[in-house]
């Protein structure tokens, strides 16, 4: 018996998400091209440290700027990211073409500011065509007939979906993508500097390099996660959540979960749960599906988020398309029984 999966927060009314300084990519990219800007101004930017914190920044707002397009719908998000793509091109074109005796005129103070802006644009032009890539390919695959969602069942007087999952922080995806920018860019430049290679211009060799180097090395990541890829499922009955995956298995009441996050679609499509005693986080976006089965997860069913709401927790819109956050609000503790 099939379940209809309703909007989610549907039967609650959404709370707007609370800023988090910590958890904005854009706040940290503007950080670290400020940390790295006084090495620009005495000439040394392209020493190691500043090198690498300007490109893990200008990757910080790339990934900023493409979850911006995700959030904008289909049409016009796509409509902006195509048109950031575009004009990351011509400034890089600009830049690496001779641009740079349009600013001869500009104060040694801007000239300085101008070339970390560069230098930053480099990255986030890689992950802005490369989120590109990804939905232009995904397009091209796209079947006449949608690819199948995993759906709500009933089980017994529960509601159980099952769906192939890697079993892994979030945040270590992202970590492992900030790790193989800073690393490859470290070994670029010191080959680069080794053996003053630069052949077509410094920067139009880095973005060559992160082609060839970057995009590969991303895929392969994506790839090397997909072969963890085991069957799991959750289940919901009365007021208790049952969250199993591979050999392991964690039966919660809804009055403990502080936290549980559920997000539909894209590579992060994953739910997160969290209590005082247990973190559990799997990632559906990831995981390894058959040609005609989504890495995706479907809506809570309207009566699952009606229990979440009587256990005492409130639905949090995400930034993110297709995420919902809910959290237990400080001195409210779960409702007995739901």
């Amino acid at each position: 018996m099939r379940e209809t999966a309703e909007v989610p927060g549907a039967g609650a009314p959404l709370r707007a998400r609370s800023w988090r300084p910590w958890s904005s990519a854009w706040l940290w990219g503007v950080v670290l091209l400020g940390i790295a800007l006084p090495w620009y101004l005495s000439e040394a930017g392209l020493d190691l440290l500043p090198y690498l914190l300007t490109l893990v920044g200008g990757w910080a707002l790339g990934l900023s700027l493409v979850n911006l397009t995700l959030r904008l719908g289909p049409r016009l998000g796509l409509a902006v990211h195509v048109s950031a793509a575009v004009a990351f091109g011509v400034v890089l074109t600009w830049a690496t073409s001779g641009g740079g005796a349009a600013t001869e005129a500009l104060p040694d103070r801007a000239r300085a500011a101008l070339f970390l802006l560069q230098m930053a644009a480099i990255p986030a032009a890689g992950w802005v065509w490369l989120a590109l890539i990804g939905r232009a390919s995904e397009a091209v695959r796209r079947p006449a007939r949608p690819k199948r969602v995993p759906e709500w069942t009933r089980e017994g007087d529960g509601s159980v979906v099952r769906f192939p999952a890697v079993r892994m922080p979030l945040r270590h995806l992202r970590i492992a993508v900030v790790v193989i920018v800073a690393v490859l860019g470290g070994v670029l430049l010191t080959l680069l500097i080794a053996f003053d290679a630069y052949v077509v211009g410094p920067k139009m060799t880095i973005i060559l390099a992160g082609a060839v180097l970057g995009l590969p090395a991303y895929f392969a990541l994506t790839a090397f996660y997909r072969r963890g890829t085991i069957d799991a499922f959750v289940r919901f009955d009365g007021g208790r959540m049952l969250v199993a995956s591979g050999d392991e298995r964690y039966d919660l009441s809804l009055a403990d979960v502080t936290l549980l996050r559920w997000r539909t679609d894209s590579e992060e499509a994953h739910v997160e749960v969290r209590t005082a005693e247990v973190q559990i986080s799997l990632i559906a976006g990831l995981a390894r599906t058959g040609k005609d089965a989504a890495a995706a997860l479907p809506p809570l069913p309207r009566h699952v988020l009606r229990k979440l709401e009587l256990a005492g927790l409130t639905a949090e819109q995400g930034r993110a398309k297709g995420m919902t956050t809910w959290r237990r609000d400080a001195g409210r503790p779960g409702a007995a029984g739901a």
